[in-house]
């Protein structure tokens, strides 16, 4: 038997779980597409979320400039004679 989810649900599950329904656990994709088949709000979140993860997948953000080399600074993490050269080279 579909467990019946509520929109709120069905928001914090596109949240947690992304747009793509096939990825995730059978019994709360069921569920969504129960919730989908019956509610305009809920196609809408999904269109929504889609677009969303379009953009997050089709992206390639750069990390700023010395983020690496500040990141290992604070973890007190010591480097290599040879990380240390690719660092300067870099």
């Amino acid at each position: 038997m579909t467990r019946t989810i509520t929109l709120e649900e069905f928001s914090d599950l596109l949240d947690r779980l992304g747009d793509v329904l096939a990825d995730w656990p059978t019994d709360d994709r069921t569920s969504a597409e129960s919730l989908l088949a019956q509610s305009d709000e809920a196609r809408r979140l999904l269109a929504e979320a889609a677009e969303i993860g379009d953009v997050l997948r089709t992206s390639q953000p750069k990390a700023p400039p010395g983020l690496v080399d500040r990141i290992l600074a604070t973890s007190g993490a010591p480097l290599s004679p040879s990380d240390r050269l690719k660092r300067t080279v870099s």
